[in-house]
């Protein structure tokens, strides 16, 4: 079993959580109102959604939660460094019942006053805990085909080549959920989905939520519509489970959702298939998700007409995935209550999807601030709430087709309202751009980040003045002028949602933005440098995809950087944003090696073959030497490559 650390021995003492084995147990209701309050709006009205609750069918088998989620187990393994990544730990099936284990852990404490070592623990770990990844096993999709013709369409032969070779990956990374996981529910960290689905990849064993969106974009193109059927129904199970649709699904990650894109896999999969009929399936599961998001990530300041969303949630300990990572960005809090709100933060960027990016930190003086100063909730983003508007205008076109004319005309009202917000609270017209909103300061954030683009795709019509300041915008800040795509941001942070990293999910928006207000030409330009970095990677690490790209070069030489983890590959998003944007420009795109544009990269001063070679080899992140001196780098920092 690998480690990093030697170390003696602990005293339960020493542990942050240690009141008692249930403490944390909480923190998978904290992220909800109290459920006699699920049946009301914020208007008071009685609604006619399904009262639900995220502590339905949990708490008999709650020790589960005080193994993976909370208590002195979790927190000895992970403090002892018994393996590199803190995911390891709790992605590992148990080879008894969660009570079993409890009691043995619960003994061995007990036989050691207290106090165990590291190789106790590591000794129990082996005897009470299979490796990860054994839950789940591979799937071949029903409707899956060799060499589909609409992707043999694509006219450039680099490009059909690849397409056809992406294509052919989704049964590598199709998975279901094996029987003896579902049999034995106490023994998983793993929600035991019923169909199968498509996993990101590398580290990501489980169906994350808004990577699904733009996986499903490229199933779509691959015309595998039975898969993407099944990834929603399995959003519906976990709607119709919970109440809302959890990070992934994992128990430990019951305490927050993702960006709520289910409404948009819904309609993509309809107006694609024509399959009209499912809206009524559909609906309300729809519902059922905006009656979440409007209960328990809203705000109002008092000045205001109506409310916007925000990223927000409660918790009392460390994230379990990234346990280790948390305790350290909490070590100068003074007391436990400050620590809480910092993880609650910390849990609310990983909300967010962008976990970390220095849009959550605060600016003092004009130097951007660390992962330390993180504020998630104080921020209300351009991104929740331009998907909370398209959810909206979806809701209502369902509702007007299945003849239910009162609730299309309450989502319109929503909806209008919402708009309104936005463009009152959001929009800077001067600027030419949407802007995150500081709660703290009352103004604009007037920071350029990727997801400033978001409404672009939601049903704000913009005229065609307004559209040409949002081009000149993406222009006059300079994102126009690196070759391997747009960034994320421009901040330097270390951070893997900063700069120079770019990443698939907001590249697709800004692309679609583009074409749906009438700057087709830069969209184009954009997808081009896009889908040229992406095959550069592709052919020249022998057929990897990976799920962030580095902007500052056009080749593989140095992937990309930043974050908690190393890059991965695989890897589900980046797939299917490419399929989708080689089917949308088949007649058109084209690859030429020259284009590359890479003028800073050694790649130039070497051969194909050598670099080639070079980029074959086993890729690692940014070395950087701590979490400390990773969040504290400066904007003079030289980004390699």
């Amino acid at each position: 079993m690998p480690s990093e650390v030697i170390c003696s021995s602990m005293n339960i003492t020493d542990i942050t959580n240690t009141s008692d084995l249930m403490k944390g147990t909480n923190l998978y209701i904290n992220n909800q109102r109290n459920t006699k309050d699920f049946n009301v709006d914020s208007e008071g009205t009685k609604s006619d959604i399904i009262e639900y609750t995220v502590t339905e069918n949990l708490y008999k088998n709650n020790m589960r939660f005080n193994i993976y989620c909370a208590g002195t187990l979790l927190d000895f393994v992970q403090k002892f460094r018994l393996f590199k990544d803190c995911k390891h730990f709790v992605d590992m099936p148990l080879k008894y019942d969660a009570e079993v284990v409890i009691k043995k852990w619960t003994k061995l404490l007990d036989n050691c006053s207290g106090e165990v070592d590291k190789i106790q623990v590591e000794n129990f770990v082996i005897e009470n805990f299979d490796e990860p990844g054994e839950e789940l096993e591979n799937y071949m999709p029903q409707d899956y085909n060799i060499g589909p013709d609409n992707l043999k369409q694509i006219s450039d032969g680099n490009y059909r080549h690849w397409a056809l070779n992406l294509h052919d990956r989704w049964p590598t990374l199709c998975r279901q959920v094996k029987e003896s996981v579902k049999n034995n529910a106490d023994r998983y960290s793993l929600i035991a989905l019923p169909k199968p689905f498509i996993v990101p990849g590398g580290r990501f064993r489980e169906m994350y939520y808004w990577d699904s969106f733009f996986t499903i974009k490229g199933l779509l193109a691959s015309k595998m519509y039975k898969t993407v059927r099944d990834m929603i129904d399995n959003m519906g199970f976990m709607i119709d489970k919970y109440g809302f649709i959890p990070n992934g699904n994992r128990i430990y990650y019951l305490n927050r959702s993702q960006p709520p894109l289910m409404s948009w896999c819904i309609d993509a999969y309809i107006k694609e298939t024509g399959d009209y009929d499912f809206i009524r399936t559909a609906l309300p599961w729809i519902e059922k998700e905006l009656h979440f998001f409007k209960l328990n990530k809203t705000i109002k300041l008092d000045e205001w007409k109506s409310h916007l969303y925000r990223y927000h949630v409660n918790v009392d300990s460390p994230r379990p995935e990234s346990y280790r990572e948390d305790l350290e960005c909490s070590e100068d809090c003074e007391n436990l209550k400050c620590k809480q709100i910092m993880w609650g933060e910390i849990a609310a960027a990983a909300e967010s999807g962008r976990d970390f990016s220095s849009r959550w930190f605060v600016n003092i003086n004009s130097v951007m601030g660390n992962i330390k100063s993180i504020r998630t909730s104080r921020v209300l983003p351009v991104d929740l709430n331009a998907i909370l508007l398209k959810n909206l205008s979806i809701a209502e076109e369902y509702c007007i087709y299945v003849g239910e004319h009162e609730k299309s005309e309450k989502y319109r009202y929503e909806k209008e309202q919402l708009k309104e917000m936005i463009q009152q609270i959001l929009w800077n017209g001067d600027l030419g751009c949407w802007f995150d909103y500081d709660m703290d300061k009352k103004h604009q954030i007037l920071t350029y980040y990727d997801t400033n683009f978001f409404p672009l795709v939601t049903g704000i019509n913009l005229d065609k003045q307004d559209q040409e300041k949002i081009a000149s915008y993406i222009s006059t800040v300079g994102l126009l002028k690196y070759p391997g795509g747009i960034p994320t941001s421009l901040q330097v942070s270390g951070e893997q949602w900063d700069f120079p990293n770019a990443w698939a999910p907001t590249t697709w928006i800004l692309i679609e933005g583009l074409n749906k207000n009438g700057q087709q030409e830069l969209a184009k330009f954009i997808a081009d440098k896009w889908l040229r970095k992406n095959y550069t990677v592709w052919k020249d690490t022998e057929g990897k995809m990976f799920e962030k790209y580095n902007v500052t070069t056009g080749c593989a030489l140095n992937i990309a950087g930043g974050g908690e983890y190393f890059v991965q590959e695989g890897f589900g998003w980046t797939n299917g944003v490419i399929l989708d944007l080689l089917m949308r420009y088949k007649n058109d795109a084209k690859y030429d090696d020259g284009e590359m544009q890479c003028n800073n990269c050694i790649c130039k001063k070497v051969t194909k073959i050598e670099r080639k070679n070079s980029c074959s080899v086993e890729i690692h992140d940014i070395n950087i030497p701590s979490l400390e001196a990773k969040h504290n780098l400066t904007l003079s920092a030289t980004i390699s490559g």
